[in-house]
Order: structure tokens, then sequence, then C-alpha cells
């Protein structure tokens, strides 16, 4: 019998009207790797849901002239569509702009404000004068706004903030025991060397509502994202997290971007509601990697720059194998078309490979190559599985399997393409 995972990748801002490639990279190579635990025997958990309150969804909806809940719920039917396209088997299960959800958001809020962990104050804040809302000090970089590049202004403004300052000691001491990249880790060190309490109000409707009467600020959709992995777990509308249904992520995927905001507002949450009974350990994640950035001409893809690539444009599978083989998962790499005219002409040739195979065929033994798919996957060597199937056809190609190892090799190959199928017209056997 096999083992169970729970293995999450961070869910998506639907604030722009597609997933994008770097949303194809994390969520299809992952799913990858999920489809091959689930090939070994294990049971998986594949959760999956939308970060939909906050500025990024509201400034698109104010760019394209548009309510932000409607406009964000198109965003994320096109999302959904796309996931269907891309061929994935993760489970919806949440949405954050969902009254289901942001209740459990405004719960934690009551949570921390009897702890006195939330109360408001007036102080210097960082406001953006483009977004009209304060930004956290995380959120503006050399004095600019990191969402619109907008020159920020000091302002006096009474705010609510979360007393994150209060579990300092305990979000450094925790770093010894994590497995995180060694930069992440470091990273969160040094943020730690300067930690301030969280600003968590925002000056915008598109948002959770602070649950205090005459209150008219949001929070913060960092606080929204602190805690979604746990509400993955249960449906329940009565209960947070019944005791008996938590457990924790051991695999958490997503954006080095994300190595101190997030991953330290969610550990400090975390802690939190250990703390209160909720959840049974201090940290939230067994494990944590980042996938690396896809690029185009060796620069980063933007729309202003006209380098964006489309994954809508290509083939589910073979733009999945192209990206998996573009670089080691950790790195990524540069994207050129010839890669996705690579891989399409490899399925075609491995697809009329197996088409070939006959009763009386070839057995082969396939243990060592196995062997070597199954390290590969298991080391984030997504890039070599890719070429240890390219290398077994360059080296068999000439010969005629047996459908026996035709439907070895088939069971396997369909964890990385997963919509790959033979011909109809197959070879009876003789």
């Amino acid at each position: 019998m096999g083992n169970s995972y729970n293995i999450v990748v961070m869910f998506p801002y639907p604030s722009n009207s597609h997933l994008h490639i770097g949303h194809y990279y994390c969520y299809s190579v992952i799913d990858s790797y999920c489809r091959f635990l689930r090939y070994q025997g294990n049971s998986v958990f594949q959760p999956f849901g939308y970060d939909a309150f906050g500025l990024p969804a509201e400034n698109y909806a104010r760019q394209i002239g548009g309510d932000p809940k409607t406009i964000t719920y198109a965003n994320i039917n096109k999302f959904r569509e796309q996931m269907r396209r891309m061929n994935t088997t993760y489970e919806e299960r949440l949405i954050t702009s969902d009254p289901s959800y942001y209740k459990w958001t405004q719960w934690l809020f009551s949570q921390l404000f009897r702890a006195n962990l939330a109360y408001k104050a007036v102080g210097a804040v960082n406001y953006c004068p483009s977004c009209e809302t304060v930004l956290a000090n995380e959120q503006v970089k050399g004095g600019i706004c990191d969402r619109c590049d907008t020159d920020i202004v000091s302002k006096e403004l009474s705010q609510w903030y979360f007393r994150i300052t209060a579990y300092k000691d305990r979000l450094i001491k925790g770093l010894a025991q994590l497995d995180y990249p060694e930069s992440t880790i470091k990273q969160q060190r040094q943020w730690l060397e300067n930690l301030h309490d969280w600003c968590v109000s925002r000056q915008r409707k598109w948002g959770c509502p602070i649950p205090v009467d005459r209150e008219s600020d949001t929070l913060d959709t960092f606080v929204d994202s602190s805690f979604y992995y746990l509400r993955y777990l249960t449906n329940s509308d009565d209960q947070f997290l019944p005791k008996e249904l938590y457990r924790p992520i051991d695999l958490y995927v997503g954006g080095a971007e994300h190595a101190c905001m997030h991953l330290i507002y969610a550990r400090f949450i975390h802690y939190f509601l250990h703390d209160i009974g909720i959840v049974p350990q201090e940290e939230p994640f067994n494990k944590v990697i980042h996938q690396g950035m896809i690029t185009k001409d060796h620069a980063k893809m933007a729309k202003s720059k006209g380098n964006t690539v489309n994954p809508d444009d290509f083939d589910p599978d073979a733009l999945r194998l192209a990206l998996m083989f573009i670089g080691p998962y950790a790195e990524g790499g540069d994207w050129n078309d010839r890669s996705i005219v690579g891989t399409e002409r490899f399925i075609g040739r491995f697809r009329q490979f197996l088409n070939n195979a006959t009763g009386s065929g070839e057995s082969i033994d396939l243990i060592k190559f196995e062997d070597d798919i199954t390290k590969f996957t298991m080391e984030f060597k997504f890039n070599r599985v890719v070429s240890t199937f390219m290398e077994f056809l360059k080296y068999n190609k000439h010969k005629v399997i047996s459908c026996g190892t035709r439907d070895r090799l088939l069971g396997l190959f369909t964890n990385f393409a997963p919509g790959f199928k033979l011909e109809t017209n197959e070879k009876p056997n003789q």
C-alpha cells in the first residue's frame, strides 16, 4: 500500500484574462509529479483555488472598465477552461472572494483581535496615489509601488495591524527546521532582522470586509492567502478546520518572489492557529520548492515588451514536455518556439514506435529505464525525464516491441503527456 500526499501549488490571482506560461510551468509540471506518485500506487490530494480578492484584480477591472466581481469571476471561468485544456487533475476547492471563504478570513481577524494581536493605530504609512491604498513596507521597492510603479507618498493614517513582531523570535528559530531552498531561508532570516507589524488595512472595495462596526477598509489579500491551504481540507461551514481532517502540506510549490511576504505571513498565521489549538504543529509546510522563471530572449516576459507566450497557442502535451525539457525545474529557462517543434516531432515518433507493437514483438527490459524516470521525477529533474524518453526511442526505434512492453511504456509516458493516445488501427496480435 502506498503513501498519502498533500501537494499544493500556490493558487493564482485571477487578475488577468488568462493563465500565462509561468502558471503553465508550475501547474502542468507538478500535475505530472502528482500523476507519477499515483502511478506508483500512492494517494495524492491535489487541491486548487483562486486568490480572487485584492489590488491586482481590482486594478485589472479598473483598467478594462468594469465591476471587479463580474470581471474576476469571468477570469476564473477562463482559467478553469485553460486548466481543463492543460489536462490537469487539480480539484478546485475554494475562491477567496466567496462569502463561504471570507467568513473565515473575518473569523481569523476576530481570533487575532481577541488575542491582542490585531490592533488599530495611527502612524506613517506607504500610500500609493494610483492604487489609492496603503501598502505594506514589503510592497514598496525603492519608494515605488510594486504593483503599478507609482511613487509612494507617506501619510499619517489610522490603520489595522497584526502584531507579527510578537512571533519574531519563534519564526527565526523555526528557520533551522525548514526544508526550504537555502536562498529562501536566507531571505526570511534577513527580512525577520527588520520585522515590523503587518499593516493589513486596504482602502479598496474588492477585499474582505474588516469585521468591525463602521469600518470601511478591507483586508490585505495576503490575509486571505495565509491559510487557504487549511480550508482546502474541509467544506465545513461550522468549523474552521475539524481536528481530525488536519494534514500538513508535504510539498508546497510556487515562485521565489513569495519567499518572504506570503511564506512568512503563512508561517505566522499557522503558528497562531497552533497556539489556539486549531492545528497540531507549528510549521505549515513540510517542504517548499520554487519553480524557475520562463524568459523570452533572456528577458522577463511582459505585455509591454511584446514578448509574452500564450499557452493556448500550443498542443498541451507538447507544451508540457517542452517546458519540462527547458532546464532544471528550479532554474527555468529561455523559451524558444523551436522547443515545441522538437517535442511535437518526438511525440509523433514515439506514437509511431508504440503503434508498431505486436503480440510477437520483442520484450525489452525496462527496469533500468523505469528506475531512471523515477529518480529524475523524484528529484524534480523533469528535463532529464524527457531526455531519458528521447534517448530510449533513439536506441530502440528500429525494434518492433511486444504489446506488454508498449503498455508499460504507455502507462509511464502518460504521466508526463496525459493527453497522449495511440492510433486506433493497431496491429493485431500475431
